[in-house]
């Protein structure tokens, strides 16, 4: 007498068992813990092109040729570092972006459009500012260890001091 078993019930318990005997399905890595942006060393004072990279520099205030001056009431959170490979990194209150940038002859100093992170910063906060005005600058000098940003047009000065370590 020919065995009439279905099939699908020889295959069915096969599966269950490989199934269960397979490894669990693992999920994605835990992202890494957040960190401080490190801040390199403080590099030696030159008047040259080569002083805009090293250094994270703390926006003072911005004095415009009409005389309207704008200032942080907290510098730190408005910082500019020049990277040696041309590209300019920023924090700007609650958003962080960068540029690319070009130091030529003369003191010249062009900055690309500044993408930023659009997070929304608190009443009062300078960060708008702060990036408009970079995309304004034509050129850089050094006055007592600080770095001036000069904006096109004479249209005025934005002021930078090394950010304290």
């Amino acid at each position: 007498m020919p065995l009439r078993f279905p099939i699908a019930a020889l295959v069915a318990p096969a599966l269950a068992l490989a199934a269960a005997c397979s490894a669990p399905a693992t999920s994605a890595p835990p992202l890494p813990p957040v960190t401080p942006i490190m801040i390199p060393p403080a590099m030696a004072a030159s008047d040259g092109a080569d002083a805009l990279a090293g250094r994270v520099w703390a926006w003072q205030r911005t004095q415009l040729s009409d005389g309207k001056v704008v200032a942080p009431d907290a510098p730190d959170r408005y910082t500019l570092e020049f990277m040696p490979d041309g590209r300019a990194q920023l924090r700007a209150d609650c958003n962080r972006g960068g540029a690319r940038y070009d130091a030529g002859a003369g003191r010249t100093l062009a900055l690309s459009a500044v993408a930023t992170t659009k997070m929304g910063c608190p009443p009062g906060s300078l960060g708008t500012d702060f990036v408009r005005d970079l995309g304004e600058v034509g050129g850089y000098r050094f006055a007592d260890g600080k770095l001036v940003l000069t904006l096109r047009v004479d249209s005025g000065s934005m002021y930078f001091a090394p950010l304290a370590r």
